[in-house]
């Protein structure tokens, strides 16, 4: 039987991160997973064998319009085979995080197989604590860290038992286009889409209300964003052009202690994650006797569009906000504080709306030009760094039987930005991800011990903070003493008393 046709224009975005991959910059997303126990690579592959057909895109393949005419398209891999996606390797010893993710890094390192679906994963036993780690890797163009996290939902099961499933009918793939299919479909998509744009703006003009808004949101996209164009982002040891390397660590913190900060000193989840990593940055910086006085760093987070419907899609529908990382202030309240006060601020203004806005402007380029541009090595000057901060699920995950104990996050590192860090939350825990350029920064584990002192240091003031709010606890009145009584006035009110009673 064969499948409905799920070939699919990529969208601008999705292709984006096709056009400005390199060797020494791959655009791959992922996560370390790490499952309690012993995994085998037959589990993991039988598994994913009995559910690919709940993930029709993981068994197909990016093909490219000829001149460039529309973006790339995804089709039927005929060559698929789940074997090819899953490896295995031994860690050597002494086998603890600091190995794994030396060995980890060089895995994460390597660009994926154009010629296959373009994900893998990496199976990596030997590990001290006697569990199976995996380094899952799920190229950007084809997942934003919403889908990622509802990907993982699809591989996993709810209980430890798996429920059955009924057998997948088989799979017939489509043959790849010829050229010159490709090229029809590509013009007819092209000229479908430029008609499309002209059919909106020209009807556009006839509602003046959405007109307005679109441009309101443009005209704050613009001027929120203009000062950061104008005013280059200050230079650190990590914003230089990033190399082929690359390492990782974690910092991992129960996410009952973020509530009762945020109950505490308030804000958001995001405002104390900001408030977190700018102290860590400035902590680390001032390792290298870098001066932070009055320096602000800038970090680009990414803000998910996806609207309610969109959910269980795949490809990205992300804007971004500009967030301030306050290094210089070294108060973890006062910190909280302007981070706060920006953060209203920028949502006030619009800026994730307008730059959205702004985005599906660019996307009426022609493909060619965007994909040339993307070739084009200009140095990033705007960013220090790359926040992300996805919510997942909060109950244990298991695959085949085997729970899932952590979910480590791994961002992309380029483009002059040395360290990306991915915030995840799982299983009532809020995980720090550092994914680095292992040259830029040689101990990625030092940086990961700035997050937690910083951590650390705001807790203890969202602790205090909260005692001093607790009014003390009343105390009973005391209770008098009774007066001694000598034996004689005793005897004698003992005597009074029977008296009276004849």
């Amino acid at each position: 039987m064969v499948q409905p046709a799920l070939s699919h224009r990529l969208s601008t975005l999705d292709a984006t991160f096709l056009y400005v991959e390199r060797p020494h910059a791959p655009m791959h997303i992922g996560s370390v997973n790490v499952y309690e126990g012993y995994l085998s690579r037959e589990d993991v592959i039988e598994t994913l064998a009995a559910r690919m057909h709940l993930l029709p895109r993981y068994r197909q393949r990016v093909v490219f319009a000829p001149f460039g005419i529309a973006h790339p398209c995804w089709e039927d891999d005929p060559q698929f085979d789940v074997r090819n996606h899953v490896d295995e390797i031994e860690l050597p010893p002494p086998g603890d995080d600091r190995m794994l993710c030396q060995v980890g890094g060089r895995e994460y390192a390597r660009m994926l197989d154009r010629n296959r679906p373009l994900w893998r994963l990496v199976l990596v036993q030997g590990h001290e604590s006697g569990n199976t780690h995996m380094i899952a890797m799920v190229h950007h163009a084809m997942v934003d860290g919403i889908s990622g996290v509802e990907l993982q939902m699809k591989l996993h099961d709810l209980t430890p038992e798996p429920p059955e499933l009924p057998p997948p009918s088989p799979w017939e793939p489509r043959p790849l286009p010829d050229p010159l299919t490709l090229l029809q479909e590509a013009v007819r998509d092209r000229l479908t889409e430029l008609a499309s744009t002209f059919a909106d703006e020209a009807f556009r003009l006839w509602r003046p209300a959405q007109l307005a808004a679109l441009q309101e949101q443009i005209t704050a996209a613009m001027s929120t964003s203009l000062p950061y164009v104008l005013q280059p982002a200050p230079r650190t040891p990590f914003n230089n052009p990033v190399s082929g390397e690359r390492s990782f660590a974690w910092v991992e913190v129960p996410f009952a202690e973020i509530r009762a900060m945020r109950n505490a000193i308030g804000g958001t989840v995001n405002d104390l994650v900001l408030t977190v990593l700018g102290g860590a940055f400035g902590r680390y910086l001032r390792r290298f006797d870098y001066p932070t006085d009055g320096i602000v760093l800038r970090a680009m987070c990414p803000v998910s569009m996806r609207p309610p419907a969109g959910m269980g899609q795949l490809g990205n529908q992300v804007s971004m906000m500009f967030a301030p990382l306050y290094v210089g202030i070294a108060d973890p309240l006062e910190r909280l504080t302007a981070v706060r006060r920006a953060m209203e601020q920028l949502k006030e203004q619009g800026q994730a709306q307008g730059l959205y806005a702004l985005t599906t402007l660019a996307s009426r380029l022609p493909p060619a030009v965007q994909a040339l541009a993307g070739m084009i090595d200009a140095p990033n000057t705007l960013l220090n760094t790359v926040s992300t901060n996805v919510p997942g699920p909060q109950i244990p995950l298991y695959l085949r039987g085997h729970k899932l104990l952590h979910w480590y996050p791994l961002g992309v590192v380029s483009n002059n930005i040395g360290i990306f860090v991915a915030i995840l939350t799982y299983n009532q825990k809020l995980t720090f991800g550092a994914t680095v350029d292992a040259r830029q920064v040689p101990d990625a584990w030092s940086f990961a011990a700035c997050i937690r002192e910083t951590y650390d240091e705001l807790k203890a003031a969202a602790e205090k903070a909260a005692a001093a709010a607790t009014p003390p606890v009343p105390m009973p009145p005391p209770v008098p003493e009774p007066r001694p009584v000598s034996l004689k006035r005793a005897a004698a009110r003992t005597g009074a008393s029977a008296a009276a009673k004849k």
